[in-house]
């Protein structure tokens, strides 16, 4: 998808008609513009980039009245990213701001070694080669990072709490995302939770295996009534169909983010997910005043919420204790 952004086409993801007026806006009167790659569709990102434009505007830069956005997504096909970060390049933005996931950044890694690059992502970005240093950038890469997998065994510990008895619990991860030794440990430590709390781990690894109804499947055949998502799994572009899975298969799933439960999903814990969104518009909009991106050190997460869904626990039959409840930082009733 190729666009130009403005807010009013977000409120209504109508934002291709606005393309050709905005670049002849563009074209008289000149604006320090920034160059926007998402790996997702939009219509699952757009209160992220709100975010990025409140963070823009934090640094008193406003879309479309003293910054432009270029917009580029893969809409969930990564093999089109390379193609879309060397588009946003040949712009010469005053910096590009990578959303959603680390092949974005690695994408516009590729495309420039000279035009800053802000990302927004989950993950360890030193574990995947994005960045050498959190705290003093190299390159001309830098930006914020959802690094919440060491919250995988806190999520399963709430989920033990609702998850039905004497039946196992799973945690879906990536391998492919991060080394050998730290997928094991991870997975050491999910054991001990779940057998501390009297259930069996079934770990389903998603690497190498795109077809999510063979996922469900598997974990019905185990008998599986909860799982943990890790925040490296490959599970944004399956986001709706995920959902309807737990819920037509009667799984009860822990989230790492609150979109998930938002959209209909049971539950989450992890860090304010539009913290980090806010952060890559702040920097962009340092950026575009002059700082340099050495001077910038990568953002990791300050806040967590818990996110329970009621409406989505009654239809699963289950009953979620109150004091869970009083923990919440949101109930969607």
């Amino acid at each position: 998808m190729t666009i130009s952004l403005k807010r009013r086409e977000l409120i209504s993801l109508a934002v291709a008609a606005a393309a050709s007026p905005l670049a002849a806006r563009a074209q008289q009167q000149p604006l320090p513009e920034i160059g926007l790659l998402n790996s997702l569709a939009l219509a699952p990102v757009v209160d992220r980039i709100y975010a990025v434009f409140e963070g823009l505007e934090d640094t008193r830069f406003v879309v479309d009245k003293n910054v432009l956005v270029e917009y580029r997504s893969s809409d969930g096909r990564p093999g089109l990213l390379p193609g879309l970060a060397a588009e946003l390049v040949a712009r010469n933005p005053a910096c590009i701001v990578c959303l959603t996931s680390a092949a974005t950044v690695r994408a516009a890694k590729a495309a420039t070694a000279t035009i800053p690059i802000v990302f927004a992502i989950s993950g360890d970005p030193v574990a995947q080669g994005l960045v050498a240093s959190l705290e003093r950038p190299e390159a001309n890469v830098t930006g914020a990072a959802r690094v919440t997998e060491p919250l995988n065994p806190e999520r399963l510990k709430v989920l033990c709490e609702i998850a039905p008895p004497q039946r196992p619990v799973a945690f879906l991860l990536n391998s492919n995302a991060v080394p050998a030794e730290t997928t094991n440990e991870r997975i050491r430590e999910m054991e001990d939770v779940a057998h501390a709390h009297g259930h069996e781990l079934v770990v389903v690894d998603l690497a190498g295996r795109p077809d999510i109804l063979a996922i469900f499947a598997g974990m019905a055949k185990q008998r599986v009534g909860a799982f943990v998502i890790s925040t490296e799994a490959l599970f944004n572009v399956w986001r709706d169909q995920v959902i309807a899975l737990s819920a037509s298969s009667g799984i009860a799933a822990m989230f790492p983010n609150r979109e998930y439960v938002q959209a209909g999903g049971l539950i989450s814990f992890g860090a304010d997910f539009y913290e980090h969104y806010r952060v890559a518009g702040t920097y962009a909009g340092r950026i575009l005043k002059g700082e340099k991106v050495a001077d910038l050190p990568v953002q990791l997460p300050t806040k967590t919420e818990l996110v329970i869904n009621k409406r989505t626990a009654t239809a699963l039959g289950i009953v979620v204790p109150e004091a869970l409840l009083r923990d919440a930082s949101e109930v969607i009733e």
